[in-house]
């Protein structure tokens, strides 16, 4: 679906309600910008997600241990 949007004063424009629902874009979220071929392309930014296993785990516990001790 294409729709027009217009340029506010300081460069500000507003994303209709059905645009940020079909992308899952939230007030708050991050929106990587892109110019390609004078189009400006936004694309939602998701973060990742990863879990820490095994010595990695081990190494934060350890290193948040010792930063509790300093605070006290």
């Amino acid at each position: 679906m294409r729709n027009i949007l217009k340029v506010h004063k300081k460069g500000i424009i507003v994303l209709p309600k059905w645009v940020r629902e079909a992308v899952g874009v939230n007030e708050g979220d991050s929106l990587l910008v892109e110019i390609k071929e004078s189009k400006i392309i936004l694309t939602p930014l998701i973060p990742k997600r990863v879990k820490l296993g095994g010595k990695v785990s081990e190494i934060v516990r350890n290193i948040k241990k010792e930063e509790m001790k300093f605070e006290h």
